[in-house]
């Protein structure tokens, strides 16, 4: 953690430094190398975060079988791997005491609704809505509607349709605020998220994001999406994975910080947060990416989505220090760069885990 990280936190208990979306798992799960992995937490600790939110499942072809599978084998990990460094918590009161005892906490998402999806007979819904109670007791505190493509609760921001949310999202979204699941945007096509913000009683989030107005990219929300979002009370939070950051692939904290400055403009610095999309394996994330072209440019070419480069850079956790630094330089408050930082997530978190 650099000094002046240092000084802006000011070892206040209450400043948290947040990542609401480690992309934790791969399609590609059996070629993950675990050497890599074990690192990845164990960074985030040093470079100064609190608190990291990790994908455990998603859109790509996940039930409820696997999902269930996948939470308990990542509780497992957590447990055997990163006891002395990690913990799993269900609470503010939580993350505060995590921090307190020199420890990351986390918790876990989704990156789409599938893993609520079953098998339906005619006339049956199409998703279990009594899942996101037990999914939130195993530890996803937030959930993305869509991942790029049509699902059966929304439409995906790469889909070419732009339809809203189904019946059944509405209901979704409705048992997430009762329950205290976070609502996430990111991935979502326009009029979905567009409705969900509608919709939900508590603030969403755009877990990982980018302003459209900076760089207009298909996975980057629009100045409508941003003005909704801060009117829930909800966070953009910004995105490092150098595809969407511009169409060089160079996520600089320059380059991330002009994000954060144009949604703060529009919305509000209480309304920014940070989400890097960390990928601990940019090799295999490119290859991914190349594998599963349908998923990330189902219309066009990869070179029209900005997936063509050799390698799809990826913003380092040790780059917190120089976001917070260039956003001093550039005039922020520290009152702002704490509240970017993590303190406006812990006000989402406040109002919708409370509630739950």
């Amino acid at each position: 953690m650099s000094s002046v990280l240092k000084q802006i936190l000011k070892n206040d208990e209450r400043s948290i430094v947040f990542d609401c979306c480690i992309s934790w798992i791969s399609m590609d799960m059996m070629n993950v190398d675990p050497k890599k992995k074990e690192l990845v937490l164990p960074r985030y600790l040093k470079a100064g975060f609190n608190f990291v939110s990790l994908t455990v499942a998603g859109d790509w072809g996940c039930g409820v079988s696997p999902t269930i599978s996948w939470l308990a084998s990542e509780r497992r990990y957590l447990a055997e791997k990163h006891p002395d460094t990690c913990v799993l918590i269900s609470s503010l009161s939580d993350i505060f005491a995590a921090k307190r005892e020199g420890k990351l906490a986390v918790t876990f998402h989704f990156q789409g609704s599938r893993p609520f999806q079953v098998s339906p007979g005619v006339g049956e819904d199409p998703g279990d809505i009594n899942l996101v109670q037990l999914y939130f007791d195993l530890g996803v505190r937030q959930c993305l509607l869509s991942l790029n493509l049509r699902n059966h609760a929304a439409d995906g921001c790469k889909e070419k349709s732009d339809a809203g949310l189904s019946n059944w999202g509405v209901r979704l979204v409705k048992e997430m605020n009762r329950v205290g699941m976070i609502v996430d945007c990111t991935h979502t096509g326009y009029r979905s998220t567009m409705d969900a913000m509608s919709v939900s009683t508590k603030p969403v989030l755009f877990s990982h994001s980018n302003a459209k107005g900076v760089f207009n990219h298909p996975r980057n929300i629009t100045d409508d999406q941003i003005k909704a979002c801060a009117k829930t009370g909800g966070v953009i939070c910004v995105c490092g994975w150098g595809p969407i950051v511009n169409a060089e692939n160079n996520p600089t904290a320059e380059a991330v910080v002009k994000h954060i400055d144009y949604i703060a403009n529009l919305g509000g610095p209480e309304h920014v947060g940070i989400g890097l999309d960390y990928t601990y394996d940019p090799t295999l994330t490119t290859k991914r990416v190349k594998q599963y072209a349908y998923l990330y440019a189902p219309y066009g070419t990869l070179e029209d989505y900005n997936y063509h480069h050799d390698v799809m850079r990826s913003m380092q956790p040790e780059a917190i220090s120089e976001i917070a630094e260039t956003l001093l330089h550039r005039g922020y408050g520290e009152d702002d760069i704490r509240g970017i930082l993590g303190g406006n997530c812990i006000r989402v978190m406040q109002a919708n885990w409370e509630a739950g």
